[in-house]
């Protein structure tokens, strides 16, 4: 007798399978060597399968590594019943290298992909802006990305001056919240670990405004 874990899978869900697998593959070799050092016929063979399943799924190279980001930002954005992670757990060093490598290679020498990179830029703006003054919280929005990117690289170059409680503090005086806690109460939880940031949801308090009058640590 036949059980369900031994049905066959349908065609959609095999090439599903298939392309899970070349993303978690491209994943970490994109985030071991880099993109430029990364090869299509080192993720396939990494993967289990020929160069063929790759060009079967993506058009090549970068539009797999827009893929495999696409799937990190949405994983990290769903994540609503996680639970909080402070900024040690938060961060990913990995990501942090390859998206500034990637920005590097976009601006140099991809521009004609520099508005795919934006666009995922702005939907994490967007995660992270709250309702009414719109204006006002994309602002908000945007330097909580910045400063995060900003850290996220003096602590890959000095982490034991840029360490993550450093990092929490400057969060706390700018903002007066820790990266964990996220930007607005409605938003996502945002800490750069990728290039963009990494998403959580949160249900605490509204955050104070980016002004002189923002607590300060003691």
């Amino acid at each position: 007798m036949v059980g369900p874990m031994d049905e066959p899978k349908s065609r959609a869900e095999s090439q599903a399978q298939t392309r899970e697998r070349l993303l978690d593959a491209a994943r970490e070799s994109f985030a071991r060597r880099g993109l430029r050092g990364a090869s299509i016929t080192d993720i396939a063979r990494s993967a289990g399968f020929t160069k063929g399943a790759v060009y079967a799924n993506f058009a090549g190279k970068e539009d797999l590594f827009l893929a495999v980001l696409d799937r990190h930002i949405n994983d990290s954005v769903a994540t609503d019943d996680e639970q909080p992670r402070n900024a040690t757990a938060a961060f990913d060093p990995d990501w942090g290298l390859l998206a500034l490598e990637a920005l590097l290679y976009v601006v140099r020498e991809k521009p004609e992909l520099r508005e795919q990179f934006a666009a995922r830029y702005r939907r994490i703006d967007e995660a992270n802006t709250a309702d009414g003054d719109r204006t006002a919280s994309t602002d908000q929005a945007v330097a909580w990305s910045a400063l995060g990117e900003g850290l996220m690289l003096r602590h890959l170059i000095d982490p034991d001056h840029v360490d993550h409680a450093r990092i929490e503090r400057i969060f706390i005086a700018l903002f007066g919240r820790t990266p964990d806690m996220g930007l607005t109460p409605t938003s996502s939880r945002s800490f750069v670990d990728h290039g963009a940031t990494v998403v959580h949801r949160n249900t605490a308090e509204q955050t104070t405004a980016f002004t002189e009058g923002s607590p300060t640590p003691s």
